[in-house]
């Protein structure tokens, strides 16, 4: 008994046509093919024509279809992501969680899965984390504290800091001001000017 011409077969006729030989359908694994359709067998292992006893198992590989690029949609819009990952041939999907980033604004995609640059099936789902925009932080008040104090205070809050010492403000070592006040909330990573005199 020989096995038979699967090549450019439907998966489930593939499967029929051994079983109708008295063959068993083995393990199938799928891979990108230009030229197959997907969904169709590319090869079979043993291969076509090859000679095997009745009741062998004849692993198939299956086209998944031509390969399609991810594209990079961070930083998008929802609906403008959405378009251009369905424009491309894939389907998605939300994250139900969001994610603080000071990157993107509230809303935009922050990170996708599959990564871009990758590649996928048409038809595979690319999971879109939406951003939930910067993590808010309350600014500690600095005002009166030495330059290192203030500095050590709003950078173990998570505060990038600059100095405006001004021409009165050279060589003193005093917070007088703060650009932001302290209680007040400011996004987590951006910059607090102090102004020293």
């Amino acid at each position: 008994m020989r096995v038979p011409a699967l090549e450019g077969r439907r998966l489930d006729k593939a499967r029929e046509l051994l079983k109708d030989d008295g063959l068993e359908p083995g393990m199938v694994t799928r891979e990108f093919s230009e030229d197959v359709p997907k969904g169709s067998v590319i090869s079979a292992r043993p291969a076509d024509g090859t000679k095997v006893r009745a009741g062998t198992a004849v692993a198939l590989v299956v086209s998944k279809g031509s390969p399609i690029d991810i594209p990079d949609v961070t930083g998008d819009d929802l609906a403008d992501a959405r378009a251009e990952l369905q424009g491309a041939g894939l389907k998605v999907e939300v994250a139900t969680e969001r994610v603080n980033s000071s990157e993107y604004d509230k809303g935009q995609v922050a990170r996708q899965s599959p990564n871009p640059g990758g590649q996928a099936a048409e038809g595979d789902t690319v999971t879109l984390t939406l951003s939930k925009g910067p993590e808010m932080v309350e600014v500690p008040d600095v005002v009166g504290d030495s330059v290192d104090d203030a500095k050590r205070t709003l950078e173990g809050a998570g505060f990038q800091v600059e100095e405006d010492r001004g021409l009165l403000g050279l060589f003193g070592d005093e917070v007088k001001g703060q650009s932001v006040e302290g209680g007040e909330t400011a996004p987590k990573g951006s910059t607090i000017t102090i102004k020293i005199r």
